[in-house]
């Protein structure tokens, strides 16, 4: 029997938008996060992409279905208003400037930085002061919130769906004598995260069509959660470097640089056909879903999910 793809998928997606948007009515859902599932917006278009791909394959029904569900599900969200996390870009150069100081009383502090299309450079320095030199467009000036143990900086998210007339420009610069808590929302931007010496209890990096850089050298990272989507990221380490932690990623592309000799431990959780890596061509070996390199107990440890994305462990021509 032929089966019309074409209109299961929009007989689908259509019951997926009634019933999300008549549960947000009913206040099943909550408004506020109906429009923070707009976050992962480029989920979207990556299982609309393999629906595609697998269209003469024996999974193409079932591919089919599982993009109505989630393009149907998405356009129900819109009942609650404008998505939060759309990024549409941006254009123009900053022309305000915002700086500001201070310093964490404690030994350990909590810092959040929320940035919509631009550039984020973090850099640390020894003792307890951080300091903020953020330049961005007019009336577009972001919000900074700050006490003896937590600090915060979130930019306006600006015109409709989530755009922005202006790109930010972000310097922040955090303590190493301090244990941070540290979470990273950076969409659509350029980051350069230097956390050299950094003593991080958590890292959380949420990126939508981003480029990352991250430089670990010294730092210790009890427990890192990096969400990807349409995005690339690259953590560079040294031998004094400690890191635990999961990577998701959708669409994107990941890169570990360790030195030579380094204990690594990776494990790839539920690998599929549209995830790819290079860890049996560096000297790990396989044992079930997990991979190691060295000997000892492992300095890094990542748990590594994927889906039409990749995974490249000291890449050729170095991490420069």
């Amino acid at each position: 029997m032929h089966v019309n793809r074409g209109l299961v998928f929009w007989g689908l997606a259509l019951v997926a938008a009634g019933t999300v948007a008549l549960l947000i009515q009913s206040g099943t859902i909550a408004d506020e996060s109906a429009r923070d599932l707009w976050r992962f917006w480029p989920v979207a278009l990556i299982v609309a992409g393999l629906a595609v791909i697998a269209a003469r394959t024996p999974f193409a029904l079932a591919a089919t279905v599982v993009a109505a569900l989630v393009v149907g599900g998405l356009a129900g969200t819109l009942v609650a208003g404008w998505p939060s996390g759309l990024s549409m870009g941006c254009g123009g150069e900053p022309t305000e400037q915002m700086t500001d100081a201070g310093g964490f009383s404690g030994t350990a502090a909590r810092v959040e930085l929320r940035l919509n299309c631009g550039e984020l450079d973090v850099s640390t320095v020894p003792g307890s002061e951080w300091s903020i030199d953020a330049r961005h467009g007019e009336d577009e000036r972001p919000s900074l919130s700050s006490d003896g143990d937590s600090l915060q900086l979130v930019a306006d998210r600006g015109g409709p769906i989530g755009s922005t007339s202006t790109r930010q420009e972000w310097d922040v610069s955090l303590p190493t004598d301090v244990e941070l808590d540290l979470e990273i929302d950076a969409n659509a931007a350029r980051s350069q995260l230097d956390l050299e010496d950094a003593g991080l209890s958590r890292l959380r990096l949420g990126t939508n069509a981003g480029d990352v850089r991250v430089g670990l050298a010294g730092a210790s990272v009890a427990d890192l959660s990096l969400d990807m989507n349409a995005g690339s990221v690259r953590i560079t380490t040294d031998a004094d470097t400690s890191l635990v932690g999961e990577v998701g990623m959708n669409a994107g592309s990941l890169e570990v640089c360790a030195p030579d000799g380094a204990t690594v431990e990776i494990e790839l959780d539920d690998p599929n056909v549209t995830f790819s890596h290079n860890l049996d061509d560096r000297d790990f070996t396989e044992s079930g879903d997990t991979w190691r390199s060295g000997s000892g107990t492992p300095t890094i440890r990542l748990t590594v999910d994927g889906n039409a994305a990749s995974f490249t462990f000291n890449p050729d021509g170095g991490c420069s």
